[in-house]
């Protein structure tokens, strides 16, 4: 290998299929009922199992892996192999996981004279997904880390990701949409389109009634913005019941790409709440909002 790879499990990726890959992880951490979890999901009844819990009321939280978890993850890395270091993580623009894994780097580099290199995802789950999958391509292909770097910061800017949560009560008992709102869009069936931007966060960019128009435009944007060569195309799934519909609708539009439906893991689903769907594809042009 011409560097160590190491992500966090914002990727969800099933972890047997990370120790498969030769890519390490250090696991997110969700709580429910006042009990953490570390999140090593590898099956999918694991996830199923996870969404059930938020359908019966369940609300869970998360929390970001501090500095000294970092430094003793990548410390141990460096004991463990020879060579230097990515670590890709779940995007700035919605964790401070970002920021704790550059300055345990920052620490680990200057106390060992090893390098460790923090990449920004700048997306999550599959969005994340992606540039792991590049970071191995790269990886496996000789690239050395510096050269990998540079090329995963250019092509996280290229990772379009657009998603449809459907569960506005979820976002209410999450504070993240307010009451009010919850419960008129609830009672018009309107779905918000969510797009990660180009730092990171979330923009609510359109509002449409009913998640047939929702999934519409969502495959009308990925028809304007992917890149017209084949490559791999994400469906993030929270459990939902749209998620085959949009799988068979873009395999129809773009059969030369290979399209894969990817969980939505509890560090997002936490979030999004059960039902989110939507699609993370490659693009010619950079990410504008």
């Amino acid at each position: 290998m011409s560097f160590v790879l190491s992500t966090d499990t914002s990727c969800d990726i099933y972890r047997e299929d990370l120790k498969k890959r030769a890519i390490e992880y250090r696991p997110l951490v969700y709580t429910i009922d006042g009990v953490e979890h570390f999140d090593e999901f590898t099956r999918d009844e694991e996830y199923k199992g996870f969404y059930d819990e938020i359908r019966a009321g369940k609300m869970p939280t998360t929390s970001q892996i501090n500095i000294m978890e970092h430094e003793e993850f990548f410390q141990s890395l460096l004991e463990k192999y020879e060579g230097d270091v990515i670590h890709i993580t779940l995007s700035s623009g919605l964790s401070s996981t970002y920021a704790s894994a550059c300055s345990a780097a920052k620490t680990v580099s200057e106390r060992t004279g090893r390098n460790v290199y923090i990449v920004d995802s700048l997306g999550a789950t599959v969005g994340t997904r992606q540039i792991v999958d590049k970071a191995q391509e790269l990886r496996d292909g000789g690239a050395s880390a510096a050269e990998a770097v540079a090329a995963l910061n250019e092509f996280a800017m290229h990772i379009h990701t657009w998603f449809m949560p459907v569960d506005l009560m979820h976002l209410k008992r999450g504070g993240r949409v307010s009451g009010p709102a919850a419960y008129i869009g609830t009672a018009l069936n309107i779905k918000p389109i969510l797009y990660i931007n180009k730092v990171g966060g979330l923009s609510v960019v359109q509002k449409k009634i009913g998640a047939a128009k929702g999934m519409a435009t969502m495959l009308d944007l990925f028809k304007r913005d992917a890149i017209d060569k084949p490559h791999k195309v994400y469906i993030p799934n929270a459990d939902s019941e749209f998620s085959d519909e949009m799988l068979e609708k873009l395999k129809a539009l773009r059969p030369d790409c290979d399209v894969e439906i990817g969980w939505i893991g509890p560090v997002i689903g936490a979030h999004t709440g059960c039902g989110a769907t939507g699609v993370s594809f490659y693009s010619e042009k950079l990410r504008e909002i």
